[in-house]
């Protein structure tokens, strides 16, 4: 018997994200206004050739006119649903657009392609500096909205860690402000009775936030903190050398709901028992707080990352240039870390993912879409889209959209199209739908047998 495949895309759509520019980065090269026009006149006797709608949306995309941009690679992709460099440059855009879920979306279809590994590495670079990029965003996004965001309680078993705040005069042990850190999320993030904000959104927070390094243990900061990241605990802390080459460590647990002071820890040894100092300080504000542990949660709490000091010291400046947003020089200090110690599997990892996200952001978008469009059609007409994402990338749903899964064919998606009514209202320019969707539509597709 012949059945039917149903397949659904559950689409929501954020509108005002198509109003925001992303900025910063690299560019591919702008064209002159004299040969934007050119090309534009090009374009008007010959509307939907692709060749010249996608040097179109390149041009529109270095000058940072992301909307017309995506317009232009819709027509390109229209035609031409495989074109990998036009599937690119439309992730490049919704970058820009702030438009991040898309962009993810886009990369993920061309990773499921099984592109090369040097494709590959490099998209999974660019998903790096895409989520960098959505946590600043989401920082901004929370500052704006901070007169609601403290109105709501944040949960009590959530808990962020601040970068610890160094006092003394040693310069080259800065860096462990932050390898202290995520020294502290590793270990909590062991005790399931609580969930941990991850590091690098709490630092995009502080960062939008530019705060001062004395900010960093004001627990006033620490409870504003926790409301704009949903944490109901902060943990605040700072260290500093002591005499005979020692080191002072202090933290506090922070109430977000009053900047209350929940529990304290404190330790003091030398710099070289820095993790016994660290793991202690840990223990006691747990106990302080009351929080049972199972042998279990005790033991992974006392495990080391690595026994290198230097290492650690390595991997902590690091994750100093990473959030600095300089890949190279973290790749190169994480890759340092894990040659002194092979065991540091954090080192290495994140050595693989900065030096992926720094071939992807670091140099030009044309040479990333080139290096896509080299492993494949890149250009050549499919003969018609093959999946729903690729009805998603031709802009006939709205951006946003959650793909579930879908098949379809070209005549499937032959339906006039018209300015989506809440973009219309709000003046964003935004992505156009077929009637008769709507803001939450579902949209169900039937496959004839």
């Amino acid at each position: 018997m012949k059945t039917s495949c149903v397949r659904a895309l559950v689409v929501t759509f954020v509108c005002a994200a198509l109003a925001a520019c992303a900025t910063g980065g690299s560019r591919t090269a702008s064209l002159s206004p004299e040969g934007l026009a050119a090309l534009e006149a090009q374009r008007a006797q010959r509307p939907t050739d692709p060749d010249i709608n996608l040097r179109l949306a390149k041009a529109y995309y270095a000058a940072n006119g992301f909307v017309d941009a995506r317009a232009a690679l819709a027509t390109v992709l229209l035609q031409q649903p495989d074109n990998r460099v036009a599937q690119a440059y439309l992730g490049f855009t919704y970058e820009g657009l702030e438009q991040f879920d898309s962009a993810r979306a886009v990369y993920g279809k061309l990773l499921a392609e099984r592109p090369s590994g040097e494709v590959s590495r490099l998209l999974n670079g660019r998903l790096a500096v895409l989520a960098r990029k959505e946590l600043h965003a989401t920082a901004r996004a929370a500052l704006a909205h901070e007169t609601e965001l403290s109105r709501t309680p944040p949960d009590p078993s959530t808990v962020a860690v601040f970068p610890f705040r160094y006092t003394g005069q040693d310069s080259s042990l800065r860096p462990l402000e932050r390898g202290l850190a995520a020294l502290v999320v590793s270990d909590l993030s062991h005790v399931r009775s609580l969930r941990l904000v991850e590091r690098e959104r709490l630092q995009a927070l502080l960062d939008e936030m530019q705060l001062s390094s004395s900010g960093r243990v004001d627990p006033a900061t620490g409870a504003r903190s926790g409301h704009l990241v949903g944490a109901g605990q902060v943990v605040q802390g700072q260290f500093q050398e002591v005499p005979t080459a020692g080191v002072r460590l202090d933290a506090a647990m922070v109430r977000a709901t009053d900047a209350g002071v929940a529990a304290t820890g404190s330790g003091r040894d030398q710099l070289s028992l820095l993790f016994d100092v660290e793991k202690s300080v840990v223990f006691q504000m747990l106990s302080k707080m009351g929080v049972p542990l199972s042998p279990a949660e005790s033991l992974a709490i006392s495990e080391r990352p690595t026994r290198d000091l230097q290492a650690f010291l390595l991997y902590s400046r690091g994750l100093e240039q990473e959030d600095r947003g300089d890949f190279g020089a973290a790749s190169a200090s994480f890759r340092a870390a894990a040659q002194r110690d092979p065991t540091f599997q954090a080192a290495a990892q994140q050595a693989q993912s900065s030096d992926a996200a720094q071939s992807a952001g670091g140099g030009s978008e044309g040479d990333l879409a080139a290096a896509i469009g080299g492993g494949g059609p890149g250009g050549q007409p499919s003969g018609g889209v093959t999946d729903a994402l690729t009805l998603a990338i031709n802009s006939t749903v709205p951006s946003g959209a959650a793909i579930v899964s879908g098949t379809l064919t070209t005549t499937e998606i032959n339906l006039p199209i018209r300015n989506n009514p809440v973009c219309e209202a709000a003046g964003c320019g935004g992505p156009t739908l077929p009637p008769p969707l709507s803001v939450g539509t579902i949209i169900i597709i039937i496959n004839r047998p």
